[in-house]
């Protein structure tokens, strides 16, 4: 700790001979000279301390991340992810929709997430008046296989 109140009391003693030097030499030719001589003294004063070892900083030791400490659980993280992931997905949905020209009021999204995070989308829910378009997009950009069901109108 007196080795930064050391590099602390230098710093200061240096800012203020710079002071005094920029006030008493304005307009000369000597005081850029002056100045580019402090300048120097103060990068010492500040790399000092680093240099002879005076100052000890470590950095914490960094564990793998424990959601329990930070006040969630895995279920609740998987849920706010899979509802996250859900929102995204029809978005894009939505958006390749409306870039097909059919008119879409709702679409939301069913997925699952397996325990090697990987997302399944289970079921595509489409309200539109252009029923077999709008999942003729959706088939054509998550696969075939993909459920897309009539939402009530």
């Amino acid at each position: 700790m007196e080795g930064l109140n050391s590099a602390v009391r230098a710093l200061c003693a240096v800012s203020a001979g710079i002071c005094m030097v920029e006030a008493l030499a304005g307009g000369t030719k000597l005081r850029a000279q002056l100045r580019l001589i402090l300048d120097l003294i103060l990068a010492l004063v500040l790399t000092a301390p680093f240099v002879s070892g005076g100052l000890d900083f470590r950095l914490p030791a960094v564990n793998e991340a424990d959601l329990s400490a930070y006040g969630y659980s895995q279920e609740a993280y998987l849920a706010q992810m899979r509802a996250q992931s859900e929102e995204n997905i029809a978005s894009v949905l939505a958006e390749q929709i409306a870039a097909a020209g059919i008119s879409c009021e709702k679409v939301s999204v069913e997925a699952d997430i397996s325990p090697d995070m990987s997302i399944y989308i289970t079921k595509v829910e489409l309200e539109t008046d252009s029923f077999s378009e709008a999942a003729q997009v959706v088939k054509s950009s998550l696969g075939a296989e993909t459920e897309v069901v009539n939402g009530d109108r």
